[in-house]
């Protein structure tokens, strides 16, 4: 049983927080993807 104070709304998606979602995940990832390959490597040197 989840305990709300507001009854769930099943009327309607979530688009709201979705877009939200997508909005911080996108630039996230554009930032993180240049790093990706020097994290790479470190974790290979790490392993080695």
């Amino acid at each position: 049983m989840t305990r709300s104070v507001s009854p769930r709304r099943s009327d309607r998606s979530n688009t709201e927080m979705a877009t939200i979602g997508y909005l911080v995940a996108v630039p996230l990832f554009a930032l993180l993807l240049p790093i990706a390959p020097v994290l790479i490597v470190l974790w290979l040197a790490d392993r080695l």
